[in-house]
């Protein structure tokens, strides 16, 4: 009967924190464009953040649980997803071109959030320095004003006409603008709530069925299965793209989810309370986040686009990250 009921946890939370993102976008995106706020900024920052809450929210309760296990490894498996396994499918099935400045500004910059990552996340008294230490509430501080800025950034570009398409495929425009303003709140609302549900119970049917079915640790729940569960949103709308055709994802879209997982992620759990990262714990997976996003890098520097190679080298990568991740399940 528990295995039955933390099954259905499990899937409940996943469907949650699917459909609360995406209730969560298009409220928002609707409230901020009815008050006539540049549709590039809400692209850039409401659906940024729609596609990181479930991260947060999940991250936040595990911390607050005592589970930071699953609070770190949330947020570097969900990275690790969100580059390997989403953009290596969209690759292989159509490759697409990059907008040159996601691949000179916004590719570069998340790979500074992850030198920021080690940099608060390091034990400097170990030898060799791993990854193993505390996330203390003002570097959490740190990692939130340095995301501050970075939309701040966005914005400034966006007035000079750089950047990014206006508007992310969550977000119809015309549709919204014949929308009452008083539904979006609903929307808002809504999707807040399903997130915080959704958060709960997967949180709670991972958790229960690692430790108590496979025996593994939380490093484990939060890697393979929670980091999973967050990555829904871009998960899902990468293969319904797929199946109807029409492979439009955004590489700049996937890339700001996972700069907004390591800095306002990371950064609002350390603020809520300070993040204890297991000793060695994830140093090899902080390693896998940094390869495949070089991996990335090189391939965008050559082609400004995700070839099929690329893509099959990304998935294979994951592939490897999993068995690994399998074999280590424990530790």
């Amino acid at each position: 009967m528990s295995l039955l009921l933390y099954s259905a946890f499990l899937v409940a939370g996943m469907a949650l924190l699917y459909f609360g993102g995406s209730s969560l976008v298009v409220g928002a995106g609707g409230i901020a464009l009815n008050l006539n706020i540049s549709p590039l900024v809400v692209g850039l920052t409401v659906v940024a953040f729609g596609t990181s809450a479930p991260e947060l929210f999940v991250s936040v309760l595990s911390a607050v649980r005592g589970q930071m296990g699953i609070s770190v490894g949330n947020v570097i498996g969900s990275n690790v997803i969100n580059i390997a396994l989403v953009l290596g499918i969209a690759g292989v099935v159509r490759p697409t071109v990059v907008d040159r400045t996601v691949v000179r500004f916004d590719v570069p910059v998340m790979l500074l959030t992850y030198v920021l990552f080690a940099l608060v996340a390091l034990q400097f008294g170990a030898t060799p320095p791993w990854i193993g230490g505390t996330i203390r509430r003002w570097e959490g501080a740190v990692l939130v004003a340095v995301l501050v800025a970075y939309v701040a950034l966005l914005y400034r570009r966006s007035r000079w006409g750089e950047g990014p398409p206006p508007l992310a495929d969550e977000i119809e425009e015309e549709d919204v603008r014949s929308r009452p303003i008083w539904l979006d709140v609903v929307l808002v609302l809504a999707g807040a709530g399903m997130l915080a549900g959704g958060a709960e119970l997967l949180v709670r049917g991972a958790s229960w069925l690692a430790v108590n079915v496979f025996g593994a640790s939380e490093r484990f729940v939060g890697i393979a299965i929670v980091a999973l569960g967050t990555s829904l949103p871009e998960l899902f709308t990468t293969l319904v793209s797929l199946a109807k055709g029409e492979m439009d994802i955004s590489v700049g879209n996937l890339v700001g989810s996972n700069i907004f997982n390591s800095l306002m992620v990371l950064g609002t759990t350390a603020l809520i309370l300070p993040i204890r990262v297991g000793q060695t714990d994830f140093s090899v997976d902080f390693l896998f986040m940094v390869g495949t996003s070089l991996l990335l890098m090189t391939a965008l520097w050559r082609r400004r686009k995700v070839t099929r190679m690329a893509g099959a080298s990304l998935i294979l990568v994951y592939v490897v990250y999993v068995a690994y991740l399998a074999a280590t399940r424990t530790v």
